[in-house]
This record gives structure tokens, sequence and C-alpha cells, in this order.
């Protein structure tokens, strides 16, 4: 599959707000009972925070059961899918929480243009994350974002710079950053007892079955599928997209590298202390074991080098053995001992060449609710999880699949977040888009 042209792809952020502009006041969508567009002013800093989530099928859930127990602090009003086969759950849950019905919507643009909604949370799959949260910032509106945060590397960096030119809150779905347990292993390792820290391994061990072949089919009733494709290009429909398996096709998803995989690769580039793209990136693997519809690797081995440290992260998605009893998480390699993050919230220090344990621990947190602490205090320092560290994060994730696809290693700039005379490996950190939902090249 040949990466992306940039032909006809840079378009600036007055052509996007003109095609935004023509777009129609009441776009295509449905309401179901619930509350009218209200024109009231946003929420202050102790007022109830009015948020939509957007997407619903999957992540979306725990998204309302999220905001669900901070009920006290937040209203969820609007529910927003183009499938409105899945949104009933959804609208019954926030019954659930709070005894209100929202709003339903299968177009975000229609709250966007709500001046009552403060949060726009998104669940939806990777292709829309950049533009759906770049309208957000765009709008005034604060943004919960789920990870990977971009389809493209320099979609990440446009969204750093939308949530800083207009001065929104935009947190990063790595939900992991407000876990007691991780921010502990992490406080171990940037203490130094245990050495110099010079790799780190992040394990993505989840299995994942063939999904086989399915046939183009008429696309169902009551789906948008107009706004589910979105900025991506338009394929028959087929339920091998949607609406799960969109992750292994290439238009869409990242592969487990960029599904399960983000938030091992966050934790690594988050104990390594680096705040920058590597110097240089190589990949191997392939889809092995079954024939299917999937494109993505299920067998994956990427090395990142940043000098004075590596990172290294495997995808197995068969049949495989733990290491160190770790199958999803990470471990770090020091001069002194390793250190295994075994889960969401535990970790395990082992010691000298026996390997004797030492310290360790474990302890969860609540990422909503530390979105809600910035979000009052209008501080993004107090984001766990700041849409930057989203950003290099995702961009890892991304870099490995260029390196991939490509088949051979590649160079990078991290100052311009770009690849060291490789013109064909820097069309792939962008994409075209079909208009109008086009990501703004410049925000």
């Amino acid at each position: 599959m040949r990466p992306p042209s940039r032909r006809n792809f840079l378009k600036d952020s007055a052509a996007i707000a003109a095609g935004f502009a023509a777009l129609p006041a009441v776009a295509r969508g449905a309401d179901e009972p619930g509350n009218d567009k209200g024109d009231t002013k946003p929420a202050g800093p102790n007022d109830v925070l009015r948020v939509a989530v957007c997407g619903v099928h999957g992540r979306g859930m725990e998204h309302i059961q999220g905001w669900g127990r901070l009920k006290k602090d937040v209203k969820i009003t609007a529910i927003c899918d183009p499938d409105l086969k899945v949104t009933g759950k959804a609208v019954a849950a926030v019954k659930r929480h709070s005894g209100d019905e929202p709003r339903v919507v299968q177009d975000v643009r229609r709250l966007l243009e709500d001046k009552s909604i403060d949060v726009i949370s998104i669940a939806t799959p990777n292709h829309w994350h950049a533009l759906m949260t770049i309208w957000a910032c765009q709008a005034g509106k604060d943004v919960y974002v789920e990870k990977p945060v971009s389809y493209t590397v320099s979609e990440g960096r446009r969204m750093v710079e939308a949530a800083r030119k207009y001065n929104r809150i935009v947190q990063t779905g790595t939900q992991c950053r407000s876990h007691k347990g991780i921010q502990d292993a992490m406080a171990f390792l940037h203490s130094g007892k245990l050495g110099q820290v010079f790799l780190a391994r992040g394990l993505c061990y989840k299995r994942r079955d063939s999904i086989g072949h399915k046939p183009n089919e008429p696309v169902p009733a009551g789906l948008d599928y107009d706004i589910w494709t979105g900025p991506s290009p338009m394929h028959p429909f087929t339920r091998n997209l949607v609406h799960y398996n969109w992750h292994w096709n290439w238009d869409f998803g990242a592969g487990d590298l960029g599904n399960q995989g983000i938030h091992q690769m966050d934790l690594a580039r988050w104990g390594l202390g680096k705040s920058e793209l590597p110097r240089s990136v190589m990949a191997s693997g392939g889809r092995f074991g079954y024939s299917d519809d999937g494109q993505t690797p299920n067998t994956l081995s990427v090395a990142f080098d940043y000098g004075d440290c590596q990172l290294q992260f495997e995808v197995r998605g068969l049949i495989t053995n733990d290491e160190e009893k770790v199958r999803v998480g990470d471990i770090f390699y020091g001069t002194e001992g390793i250190l295994a993050i075994t889960s969401y919230t535990d970790w395990q220090v082992y010691l000298g060449h026996k390997l004797e344990k030492g310290p360790g621990g474990h302890g969860g947190g609540d990422h909503f609710a530390n979105f809600v602490e910035a979000v009052r205090s209008r501080d993004p320092k107090k984001l766990n999880a700041d849409i930057e560290e989203g950003h290099l994060s995702s961009a890892c994730c991304h870099l490995g699949n260029i390196a991939y696809r490509l088949g051979r290693k590649l160079h990078l700039n991290p100052s311009t977040e770009t690849f060291v005379n490789d013109p064909e490996a820097d069309a792939m950190l962008t994409r075209e888009y079909r208009a109008p939902y086009v990501v703004p090249a410049k925000v």
C-alpha cells in the first residue's frame, strides 16, 4: 500500500472555516427527546460542566461511566454517534446515572454550535480524533480525547497548537498517568535508584483472532456512513470496518501498536524521560497465522533510538508467553536492576544480578476527575496527560508503523518532527483529507 501524496493536501484554516460555514446549520442527524440547544454562558468554576460524549459503541460507554461518577461536577447533556442503533444504550446509561435524558445527534457539528456545551468527550475511531478536537477548540470547548490522539504525526502537533492558540484544556485518554501506582513507579525510575535507565520495553501481548472476510453490503439503516467515514477515503460498507475492525485497516486505524500499545508506549517514553521524538526508528513484523481483511501486523517489533537510551516495543497477537510476568505492560532496564509495570496500576522492582525483589506497589486514580480539576482552574499544567504528551506518544506509534510499512530504518529530526532527507517517509506524516472533513494545515 503506497503512502499518500501531499498533493492537494495543504489547506489553510480559512479554507476549512469557509467549508464549515457552508454546511447547513442543522446537519444530517436525528434528535431524540431531550434538552434543546441552549445559549447559556459557559460553566464557571463552581458550575456543573456540561459534557457531550462522541462515539459510544465501545470506549465511549466508559466515558459515560467516568463522567457519571462525577455527577456533582458533570452533566452529560448530549450523545453523538453516526450510528443511531448504538445510542440507545448510551442514553439509558446516562439516565441511570443522572435521571436526565441527553439529546442525540449524529453529527458533531451540531454540538459545536451549542453554546451550552462545555466539554467534548471523544471516543470515536482514530481518524476523527484530530478534526473533532481542533473544531472543539475553535468552538471554545475543552476536550477529553481518547488515545491515540491522532491518525498521523502532523495531526497531533496541530492538536497541540489548537489547544494553545484557543486556550483550551485538552486531556489525552492515557488514564495510567492518573494512577498512583504508575506515578510511584515513575518517581522511582526518575529518582536514580535503578541507576542509569538505558532501555525501556513496551509489551502488547494481546490475543487477536482473525477477523475473517466479510462482503461489501448496503449501509444499514440508522448509520450515516458519510459522517462515520469523515476525513478518510470512502470505502464500500463492510462489517469488517464498522464498528471495531477499523483498527486493523490502515485508512482508519493504527493496529495494536496504536490501539492497546499506545498506553505502554506512553509509559515507556515517560519512564525514559523523553519529551521529543527519537533520532531513528526501524521495525519488522507481519500479519501471520491467518488470512483475513485486516492489513495491520499482528506481530511487530519496533526499535527507537534516543541516543543515550533505547525504546523497544513488541506487539504479539498470537499465542505467546509472558516476559518477566508481563503480558501487557513495560519493563525498564537500569544499571542497578529492572522495574516491571505489570498492569495499569501495579509495579515491581528487581535489584542486582540476582534480581532480588525490591520496592513495588499499586494504586489507581481518576483521569476524568483530573481533567475536571484542570478545567475548573483553567490550568493545563494540572493535567496528568496534556495533549502534547498524547501527541508525542501517539507519534511514536505512527513512526513505528511507517517504518514497518516502508521496510527500512528511518532517521528523524526531532526538532521539526520530520524525517531526514526522506520525502517518501515525510509523505506518511500526513494524509489527504476527504472534503469537507479537512484537518487544517495551519491552526
